[in-house]
């Protein structure tokens, strides 16, 4: 736990000043409070470093001296934007001693939740093996043909690498899921407490009823439960995607206030969504209808020009070329396991090959086989879906109550509408119908599901019923029990002491500096042409810390690169008869 909190502040510290620099290059002045400010700079923050160590790793190894001196560069480098020290300065002051130990309490809450063994597979299958390939060797060229999976890009990964040195033994491989937890449950209860004052705006409710609802499958079911003590890069992106859209709120509610300085000013806030949508796309390629809407809101959510649109290009290549750049490394396709524009180099994957691996994700294509005779394909496979997995029950309710929520929303009247609402249904839509016709499950589309219920709740709390929750604040505010103990700080306490009682797991003492181990697993040594490797001897594949080279069947023509150099040099297809 110590380990996990130590680290937790090294990321809010830095993610803090790399998010402020960004909101001063950005003017982006439509943050005006400063608890949004505070929230924004720590979303952008995060999602810029994870961004950067992944291009890093295109040339070191991201170990935690590289990862030392990369963030202590971008530290130093956003320390110069104009206005970023006076911003910092004046966050420092208003960090009251109440506040720190309340967010102290809250943290110590979630590392007791977040220190459990992680158990979920696909960290024993691939997550911690990219995070410990990153950490020793940086990106390495032809890593697919050893495991295939290997050659999936995720910022989130590189993330982690320089947190989980090799004598960890993977114990810490969810520390980054549990910082993104921590901001999630901040923003939660920020935007609480800001939702029943008379300054309540529309992206307050939105990112409470957002978070709140994420929040409880998350804490409160079993499987998303363990896949949220993992590294998987699932659990950022549905933060991210309320984040984007309670962004967007932000940037729309105040159109006078996002007004760059002058015609020469070439940043504007409307690219806040598009590198947050960018950033997560970098994460995992299950973002992309983030991406595409962020993408028109900021070329259309003002006067469309070339200006804006080159801007907005060179943004987006710079935070999205890192995860294209690793996908050829490692896969020789940019987009891997997409076979769009895959290359011919020396260790790339055949577009057969690449197209077979994101088959593996998919539901419709591969999961149920072929329909019966004579019975219409897409039903049969809706059937089955339906009754096949338990969480599809609840998408169909979801996605049922988002097209009821739509014609609420559509139906708000115009006065009262943020532009904001309408990108939101926007994404909502591109969210779930690429969910449902990519990969249809509970974890990768919570947070397209959730997004039209949550906005018509805000819209009719905030219109409706905005008087009546200001009055009920006002009087428990004004009672000598409001007076006394400060219903707010009262509060973060109270869910934190919730969080420890409730969901901590017995004996917390042995994990009081670092959680335990991945789960164990025995190895056989064996060799195919001139690469000798490890095989973990399950069903399921699963290396989790077993010594690197790990793979239960590397490509049969894979060949080290350089056998002088060993695996830093990569990898090669070769055929076995040269």
């Amino acid at each position: 736990m110590l380990y996990f909190i130590a680290a937790w502040a090294v990321l809010g510290i830095v993610s803090w000043v790399i998010g402020t620099a960004l909101l001063q290059l950005l003017n982006a002045t439509c943050f005006e409070r400063l608890g949004d400010r505070w929230l924004a700079v720590l979303w952008l923050g995060l999602v810029v470093l994870a961004v950067t160590l992944l291009g890093t790793s295109l040339l070191l190894p991201l170990s935690p001296l590289v990862g030392g001196l990369v963030t202590t560069g971008l530290i130093a480098g956003s320390l110069f934007v104009p206005g970023t020290r006076r911003e910092v300065f004046t966050s420092y002051t208003h960090l009251s001693p109440r506040l720190i130990w309340g967010v102290a309490v809250l943290a110590l809450a979630i590392a007791l939740f977040m220190t459990r063994q992680v158990t979920w597979i696909d960290t024993g299958i691939y997550h911690y093996g990219i995070i410990r390939w990153l950490a020793e060797y940086g990106t390495v060229p032809g890593l697919a043909l050893l495991k295939k999976q290997f050659g999936f890009a995720s910022a989130w990964f590189a993330l982690a690498a320089p947190f989980n040195p090799v004598g960890l033994g993977g114990r810490v491989s969810a520390l980054t899921n549990g910082f993104a937890l921590l901001l999630a449950v901040l923003h939660f209860l920020f935007s609480l407490t800001q939702s029943f004052t008379a300054q309540a705006k529309l992206s307050d409710w939105f990112a409470t009823l957002f978070f709140g609802m994420v929040l409880l499958p998350l804490l409160g079911t079993h499987l998303l439960s363990v896949i949220l003590v993992s590294p998987s890069p699932d659990i950022p992106l549905i933060f991210l995607t309320g984040v984007v859209a309670w962004s967007i709120l932000i940037t729309t509610a105040q159109p006078s206030a996002s007004v760059a300085t002058g015609p020469n000013h070439i940043f504007e806030p409307e690219l806040i969504p598009l590198v947050l949508a960018a950033g997560a796309v970098t994460m995992k390629l299950t973002a992309l209808p983030l991406l595409f809407v962020a993408g028109l809101f900021y070329l259309f959510t003002k006067r469309f020009s070339f200006k804006r649109s080159l801007v907005g290009g060179v943004v987006l290549l710079g935070l999205l070329l890192p995860m294209l750049l690793f996908s050829i490394v490692t896969s020789g396709c940019p987009l891997y396991p997409s076979a769009f524009l895959c290359l011919d180099l020396p260790w790339s994957q055949t577009s057969q090959e690449a197209t077979q691996m994101a088959e593996v994700t998919r539901g419709w294509g591969t999961w149920f086989g072929s329909s019966p005779a004579g019975v219409p394909t897409a039903l049969w496979l809706f059937w089955q879906w339906f009754n096949a997995i338990g969480s599809s029950k609840l998408i169909v309710l979801l996605i049922v109550l988002s097209l009821l929520s739509m014609i609420y929303v559509v139906r708000t009247p115009l006065p009262r509408q943020n532009r904001g609402q309408l990108w939101i249904l926007g994404l909502a839509v591109v969210g779930i119908s690429f969910m449902m016709l990519q990969s249809p499950l509970l974890r990768f589309g919570i947070g397209y599901v959730v997004l039209l219920p949550v906005l018509s709740l805000a819209i009719l709390f905030h219109v409706k019923l905005q008087d009546r929750f200001t009055q009920l604040a006002e009087r428990l505010a004004a009672s000598q029990w409001g007076k006394s103990y400060q219903w707010k700080s009262l509060g973060l306490l109270f869910v934190s002491t919730l969080l420890i009682v409730a969901l901590s797991q017995p004996p917390a003492r042995s994990r009081l500096v670092l959680p335990p181990p991945l789960p164990r697993v025995k190895v056989l040594q064996q060799q195919v042409n001139n690469l000798v490797y490890f095989s973990p001897q399950n069903s399921k594949g699963a290396c989790w810390a077993a010594a690197l080279p790990c793979s239960p069947e590397p490509a049969e023509d894979i060949w080290l690169r350089n056998s002088s150099r060993g695996m830093q040099a990569g990898f090669i297809r070769q055929p076995l008869t040269q």
